[in-house]
């Protein structure tokens, strides 16, 4: 059931990488690719962990994807913020 739910994660998760790369086309919006590379990567990360067997959730190369999942969107929402917008 564990491998079930994994892959389910998964598959959620790349397809929401997906949906933000069709908003970021239509819109090119760069938060939207942000979002799009860190659900990617926590797609990625959990097909590996499932792939791995599933053993031990709090291992070290497992928590860095995790960090780097939300230092992305992190990222994207600072870049947001932090950036000038062109006047209408």
């Amino acid at each position: 059931m564990q491998m079930f739910m994994l892959g389910m994660i998964s598959m959620g998760s790349a397809i929401a990488a997906l949906l933000f790369l069709r908003f970021w086309r239509t819109s090119h919006e760069r938060l939207f690719l942000w979002f799009a590379a860190a659900f990617l990567c926590e797609a990625v990360n959990r097909a590996v962990f499932a792939w791995q067997g599933a053993g031990d959730e709090a291992a070290l190369p497992y928590l860095l994807a995790r960090l780097v999942f939300f230092l992305l969107i992190l990222g994207g929402i600072a870049d947001k913020n932090l950036r000038k917008s062109a006047p209408p």
